[in-house]
């Protein structure tokens, strides 16, 4: 996480100094960690990468909201 934090702001401080190309390089580098990261944070060893709370088979439209939600 500081890595992310660090890489946005070399890129919040190369733009305020005018390197357009190094705060851009800094700003992708960002995107790309907080992305790693993400991946990193989701993965579990039962399920992969696959969200069991995001689900949608079997389920409808509806969700959570629908018709099978419980009061």
């Amino acid at each position: 996480m500081i890595l992310i934090f660090a890489a946005m702001t070399a890129a919040l401080a190369a733009a305020a100094l005018g390197l357009r190309r190094l705060g851009a390089a800094a700003l992708l580098a960002g995107l790309v960690l907080s992305a790693g990261l993400f991946l990193f944070e989701i993965h579990s060893r039962e399920d992969g990468f696959a969200m069991p709370w995001l689900s949608t088979r079997g389920e409808g439209t509806g969700g959570a909201a629908g018709r099978d939600a419980v009061a």
